[in-house]
């Protein structure tokens, strides 16, 4: 009795492994995904990034702890870029909150990079 409720202890925690495991492979591919969409993002249009909201929202949920708070910054951004249309008074408000979205990019793409081996469009 003892041999089988260790083996089920440890069968039990070699799958919370593989589960971990599984959650970051899922979100490197699909960072992947997001990399081959995001090329026609313009970092200096706030327009551009509703290109990538729903991407950008799907990336934010399964994100690992470290850039979790910097796809919030550009899943924020994207959401208000999609609030103002095309209301250019809005998007030229907008577009001074640019610097702290590069900068969460930027957090991004170093990570990517890192831990996925996924390299995302450089912003410019």
């Amino acid at each position: 009795m003892k041999r089988t409720l260790a083996v089920i202890a440890t069968l039990a925690a070699g799958t919370g492994l593989l589960t971990a495991c599984t959650d970051e492979q899922a979100y490197c591919v699909d960072l992947a995904t997001y990399a081959a969409k995001a090329v026609d993002v313009d970092p200096q249009k706030p327009v551009d990034y509703v290109k990538i909201l729903d991407d950008a929202k799907k990336l934010q949920e399964s994100a690992p702890k470290d850039v979790k708070d910097d796809w919030g910054v550009v899943v924020a951004f994207a959401e208000k870029a999609k609030k103002a249309g095309s209301d250019a008074a809005e998007l030229a408000q907008l577009s001074k909150q640019t610097p702290g979205v590069m900068t969460a990019y930027k957090n991004i793409t170093s990570q990517a990079k890192d831990s996925c081996k996924v390299d995302l469009p450089a912003l410019s």
